[in-house]
């Protein structure tokens, strides 16, 4: 053993991983610094180790796989060691690739050679043509994937032991005092899950159909929800779910001509593809947290999609999430795919929301909004959930007084109009010369817990305690709701459920 090695022991260890004896793979974020003189294992075992597809040369964090073979028990990843595998033929396993052309379309075979003797495998069918299989039509343009059972639990450290780093990643937020009323939210989420089900076959499992036979392609994105439900709670089912949720947008919702996902609609692909309906942050995290390339790859592929279909509405046809919610999908996969393209596109897409800000309404005003006569229709429960979110992640990569002062007075009016009543959560209310009117408030609707998002943690635990804003977000949603997934998505997304 290396002096080097030795001395890498002697100091604690970078990641402990709690293993039963079974292969594990996924993917986990060092500081670069950490990884310049290799990884090892401290234990028995077999390991190594790749830079995954995202990042710039000089990035302070780094996302890595990390794949381990290891008698049951608890190993450690050191300091010092191996470099990274990048052709995927190392000490733990070794992967194949295989492609070939077939009448409707073409395959791909992915194939992991563990040094136990495990084979784990991924076959992805992509169609040219529509085509029947096992009593289902695919079109032109959707996907089939299928893997050996074993694959989806190789990154299950993410269930078991993630909570932690998925603070320091930001897939969950910093913990605060552990209000009452937040853990009853998580506790009644996590009996929301076992009435979640799943469309029908092949085609349809990953997502969720409406009581009037609406498809939710994923609406608010429930992938994410899902998986912050799964780290947080320790949650297999929506674990197992989340991983459904992203090969399901990734095989069936896609349109391989603008590069964004088709709108919930009477089917997976019936309505057009729309920014404002673009589920992309789900999916990225499900590609870091498993090590997937080809999800990671289509997560960066969206967002291109997105950078060069920014909003064209115009009237009572601009509409706010057009423009909020590309900023935010955006600025998430700017966090660990930094490309100028995206760049701009963020940079445009925040000017163009800061051009909109009235500081006599003391909010940003979009055409779907105007009444007429100089009255606005505040919707809060988006400018709350969407446009502060997503303007606070820009203000992260790129600081501006100004703006960060509009968000600010923003806030302030969400909170006035929170603070200023005991109806419940005032979701839609007029604005005309600064004078607020006809507020209409609601309770146990997921919307209405978006108005906590835009606040501080400090201002969201101040309101928490308040009985009616604990009794608005209480038992939220119903089990028996028309549209479960969706009400599920809305409130298990934000991120003061999670603090």
């Amino acid at each position: 053993m290396g002096l080097s090695l030795l001395l890498s022991l002697c100091l604690p260890p970078l990641l402990t991983v709690p293993t039963d004896g079974r292969p594990m793979r996924f993917g986990i974020s060092f500081p670069a610094v950490e990884l310049e003189r290799g990884l090892a294992l401290g234990g028995r075992g077999a390991m190594q180790w790749r830079l995954l597809p995202v990042g710039a040369a000089d990035s302070e964090n780094v996302w890595i796989e990390l794949a381990i073979v290891a008698p049951r028990g608890t190993v450690r990843i050191v300091r010092g060691g191996d470099g990274p595998c990048a052709n995927g033929r190392g000490p733990a396993f070794v992967l194949s690739r295989e492609e070939y052309p077939i009448a409707y379309g073409a395959v791909r075979v992915l194939r992991w050679q563990w040094v136990d003797g495990t084979v784990d495998e991924r076959t992805r069918t992509t169609f040219t043509a529509t085509t029947e299989l096992g009593g289902e039509v695919y079109q032109a343009g959707e996907g089939l994937t299928l893997h050996t059972e074993g694959l989806a639990s190789r990154a299950m450290y993410w269930l078991h032991r993630g909570r932690d780093p998925a603070i320091r990643c930001g897939l969950l937020p910093v913990r605060a005092s552990g209000l009452t009323a937040t853990k009853n939210v998580r506790r009644h989420l996590h009996k929301v899950l076992p009435h979640l089900v799943e469309m029908d076959g092949q085609r349809g499992a990953g997502d969720f159909a409406r009581r009037d036979g609406v498809v939710t392609n994923l609406e608010f994105d429930t992938t994410l929800a899902l998986l912050r439900c799964a780290v947080a709670m320790h949650e297999p089912r929506a674990w197992q779910l989340a991983l459904r949720a992203a090969r399901h947008l990734r095989d069936r919702d896609l349109d391989v001509q603008t590069g964004l996902p088709f709108m919930h609609g009477v089917s997976h692909r019936a309505a057009p593809p729309e920014p404002g309906h673009t589920w992309l942050e789900g999916l990225l995290w499900v590609g870091l947290l498993t090590a997937d390339d080809d999800v990671l790859v289509a997560a960066r592929s969206m967002g291109r999609a997105l950078a060069v279909h920014l909003p064209v509405g115009t009237g009572r046809n601009e509409l706010l999430r057009d423009y909020a919610w590309p900023l935010m999908q955006i600025e998430s996969l700017l966090r660990v795919a930094p490309v100028k393209q995206l760049v701009l596109a963020a940079d445009r897409l925040a000017a163009s929301i800061q051009m909109r800000f009235d500081p006599t309404a003391r909010t940003f005003r979009f055409g779907e909004g105007e009444l007429g006569g100089g009255v606005y229709l505040e919707r809060g429960w988006l400018t709350a959930g969407i446009l502060i979110p997503a303007l606070r992640l820009h203000l992260q990569r790129r600081p501006a007084a100004a703006l960060a002062e509009q968000v600010r007075v923003v806030q302030q009016s969400l909170m006035d109009r929170i603070g200023s009543g005991a109806r419940g959560l005032p979701t839609h209310w007029r604005i005309a010369n600064g004078r607020v009117s006809a507020e209409h408030y609601e309770r146990k609707t997921a919307r209405a817990s978006w108005l906590l998002e835009a606040l501080s943690p400090l201002d969201q635990s101040r309101l928490l305690r308040r009985s009616s804003v604990r009794r608005a977000v209480a038992a939220t949603p119903a089990f028996d709701h028309p549209d479960l997934a969706t009400e599920f998505t809305l409130l298990a997304r934000c991120r003061w459920v999670w603090r």
